[in-house]
């Protein structure tokens, strides 16, 4: 899928759209929990759909610190990326309207004119 962003932000239904493109895109999500090798952790889309985040290994960090986070990455698989870079969004934040925003980007009423 062409796409003139940089890294679009997409949840775990519009992921698979990215597959092979070879550039980042963002997702933002509740973090579920960590590997225990700490290799990759579980994140909830803001659709609700699961999304694997492979870690980078030691000694680079991955930053995530909050529950909430925006992982910049690639992608790997339908529902796996490869961390580039973590946002930390907080304690609270509403994944539905997270969601809502993302499925108004990829609206053709507004692509290109707002997002």
């Amino acid at each position: 899928m062409s796409d003139d962003q940089g890294s679009p932000r997409v949840n775990s239904a519009r992921l698979k759209n990215y597959l092979g493109a070879g550039h980042p895109v963002r997702v933002t999500g509740k973090v579920l929990n960590f590997s225990d090798d700490e290799t990759h952790l579980l994140m909830e889309a803001p659709d609700g759909g699961k999304i694997k985040v492979l870690l980078p290994p030691p000694p680079q960090t991955h930053g995530v610190t909050d529950t909430f986070v925006e992982i910049v990455g690639t992608v790997v698989d339908a529902s796996t990326i490869k961390h580039m870079v973590c946002i930390n969004m907080g304690s609270d934040l509403d994944l539905n309207l997270v969601n809502q925003a993302i499925e108004l980007s990829f609206d053709s009423k507004f692509r290109g004119r707002l997002f």
